[in-house]
């Protein structure tokens, strides 16, 4: 790397550097519990320098509710690790310089999307090498992520993230987040308590996805005894 190379690197990181991104207060506000996490995010967003998070945990634990919460801030930009960008996401980093990735799913990101990763989160500096020349970079990303099964992640990768594993819920905390999250979107108590009971208890289901979607259908109590039966019906 020639010295020219070094001082536009050096402008860039001092551009990136002194820009501000401002903090929505009422992040979070939609996702039910986790206030202990809740208050380590807005830490490493308020942090100089950049604190990667990787929530890792079962389906319907809240995981992807945090990644679109941060679509709220700033140059954020959100993908699935199965797609990442046609082109390979180096090339997306180059091209729009995001203050925060939001990676849901970040295991089934291609192996070099995800060594692609690697300087940019310990250092912020990013090379690539193509057709004999070189383009480097200084960025300030922060980098939020979610996972099923983190074995498939490599280590490198694991190492430069906080990692946070989400239980699954109990009873009486898939009542507290089914009935807060479907009363916010304006479904009676009683409606909404019925259909927390229904999906846990009646089809077994512990994804607060399934109450969300009786709870689009249904409009009093007998309406969600009536889906609930007729779910389990055609079940196999």
């Amino acid at each position: 790397m020639n010295r020219n190379e070094l001082l536009k690197i050096k402008d860039e990181t001092y551009k990136c550097f002194d820009e501000k991104s401002s903090i929505d207060l009422n992040l979070f506000e939609s996702i039910i519990g986790y206030d202990d996490i809740k208050k380590i995010f807005k830490m490493s967003l308020s942090s100089d320098k950049a604190v990667h998070i990787l929530l890792v945990g079962p389906p319907a634990s809240a995981k992807t509710l945090f990644m679109l919460e941060f679509l709220k801030l700033e140059r954020s930009y959100f993908t699935l690790g199965s797609h990442s960008t046609k082109a390979g996401m180096i090339d997306y980093l180059f091209d729009f310089r995001p203050r925060y990735l939001l990676v849901d799913e970040i295991e089934h990101m291609p192996y070099k999307d995800q060594t692609s990763l690697l300087s940019i989160m310990e250092t912020g500096i990013i090379t690539e090498t193509k057709s004999q020349k070189t383009r480097s970079t200084q960025l300030k990303t922060w980098i939020f992520a979610t996972c099923n099964n983190k074995e498939k992640l490599l280590s490198p990768l694991l190492s430069r993230f906080i990692i946070f594993h989400l239980k699954p819920y109990n009873l009486s905390k898939f009542i507290e987040v089914s009935n807060g999250i479907l009363i916010k979107n304006d479904v009676p108590f009683d409606v909404a308590n019925e259909i927390s009971h229904v999906v846990w208890n009646k089809l077994k289901s512990r994804d607060i996805r399934d109450c969300i979607k009786i709870a689009r259908l249904a409009k009093t109590i007998e309406d969600v005894e009536w889906i609930a039966k007729t779910l389990n019906q055609y079940r196999k």
